[in-house]
């Protein structure tokens, strides 16, 4: 780097007055934090990092983030946080007006923290990713029948959730709900379910799927440019 461009990032780096989302769009981990920043009108930068292309193993990169995942968020401060849901809940404590998305009642906040646990080891690693990243590898055009079980399995488990409250955490639509909907609307395509089948979820996913802001995200260019490749992939389901 030559001096000027060192002179420049510097002098970048020091204007900076607002957070950096490091991802990229087609990412439903990244798409759940992205929601949360438009819900609270928060002022943010995109960088575009590509797993795929081994964009998140740079010298750089890991610097920001040791786990090399996306999202990272680099605060105003410059400061960085790795994972999903830990950067959910420091955009919701930090750019929330009142706490209607991240409730400060011990009880109702430790829901929230379950259904982010549960949203993240359940439907994300455990059936997203199991799913889909093998795929997106190019490595097989085949799902096996254990994820659909797992799929279902975890469908069966969010009806239980929704038994006791109208949104999976509580009473009121969460930074959870944001999260879990990346995920259950990734795995719809695969195991639909109706209302028949699954009544409290279905109504759920209605609900969250006429928002403005997940109906925006979901359907990016980098999520329909996804889908695509995906039936293309798994064109014989």
């Amino acid at each position: 780097m030559t001096t000027n461009e060192s002179r420049f990032s510097f002098i970048a780096f020091i204007m900076s007055s607002k957070p950096i989302l490091y991802g990229t769009y087609s990412s439903p981990t990244v798409n759940g934090v992205l929601m949360i920043l438009k819900a609270l009108n928060v002022d943010f930068e995109f960088r575009e990092v590509r797993p795929l292309k081994k964009e998140n193993q740079t010298e750089d990169f890991l610097k920001k983030n040791p786990t090399a995942t996306i999202p990272t968020l680099e605060t105003e401060d410059h400061k960085f946080i790795g994972d999903s849901h830990a950067i959910a809940v420091y955009i919701a404590e930090r750019y929330g007006k009142d706490d209607s998305l991240y409730p400060k009642d011990p009880y109702k906040r430790a829901k929230v923290h379950q259904l982010q646990h549960f949203c993240n080891s359940i439907l994300f690693t455990s059936c997203v990713k199991a799913a889909y990243a093998p795929v997106f590898a190019r490595q097989t055009n085949t799902i096996p029948e254990e994820i659909y079980k797992r799929i279902e399995e975890a469908f069966r488990m969010l009806e239980r959730f929704l038994e006791q409250n109208r949104w999976v955490a509580c009473e009121r639509l969460t930074i959870a709900d944001f999260n879990c909907i990346t995920s259950v609307a990734s795995l719809y395509s695969l195991r639909p379910f109706t209302e028949k089948t699954h009544p409290r979820l279905y109504d759920w996913f209605q609900r969250m799927m006429a928002m403005p802001i997940v109906v925006e995200t979901l359907s990016s260019d980098a999520m329909t440019a996804s889908k695509r490749f995906l039936q293309k992939q798994l064109s014989h389901l």
